[in-house]
């Protein structure tokens, strides 16, 4: 009884290994590839989707790597979760920047994106434009701004350098009519 308990236990184990995640790695750990997407062509092919026009951030500092993507059109919009578009890049430390842009009320933006409109922290002044500062989810940084009828989010756990990168970006990249 006590062999056949423990054949089943290491044949359990065994499976657990090949299909439960656990893995072996006896050198450590191994730096993966980061995902990368088409920011560029995603933010071109969105706008007329999501229905208002669409930046695309020009010059962002070298060794940033794009690498995610997602929008929700206008179609699919509602009260809880408006029209937007998500570009999100890696810096060249390492760290997430992403960038929300949104025909939304600032407040319907703030909470679809980062869960709750939290109060302001604050103000940043960048290339003579003005963003408001605020706690985004895991107590990360977001600036907010809008232009017109667009508000534009930056969220992630880069530098404050890099938020400001961003922000110069932002402010003179390309627009797509949407």
């Amino acid at each position: 009884m006590a062999i056949s308990m423990g054949l089943i236990a290491v044949v359990a184990l065994v499976l657990y290994g090949m299909y439960g995640g656990v893995t072996f790695a006896p050198g450590g750990a191994s730096d993966g590839v980061a995902p990368t997407a088409d920011v560029n062509g995603g933010l071109n092919r969105a706008a007329p989707l999501v229905g208002f026009p669409v930046v695309i951030p020009a010059e962002l500092p070298a060794g940033w790597n794009p690498n995610s993507f997602s929008f929700v059109d206008k179609s699919a919009a509602s009260a809880t979760q408006p029209a937007v578009v998500r570009a999100g890049w890696l810096t060249d430390e390492g760290r997430f920047i992403s960038l929300a842009q949104s025909d939304g009320a600032v407040a319907d933006v703030l909470v679809a994106e980062l869960g709750a409109a939290a109060a302001p922290t604050g103000t940043e002044q960048v290339g003579g434009a003005e963003w408001t500062t605020t706690t985004g989810r895991r107590g990360e940084s977001a600036w907010v701004r809008t232009v017109g009828d667009v508000t534009f989010l930056i969220t992630g756990s880069a530098s404050p350098a890099a938020f400001q990168a961003l922000a110069t970006a932002t402010a003179a990249g390309a627009v797509v009519a949407g």
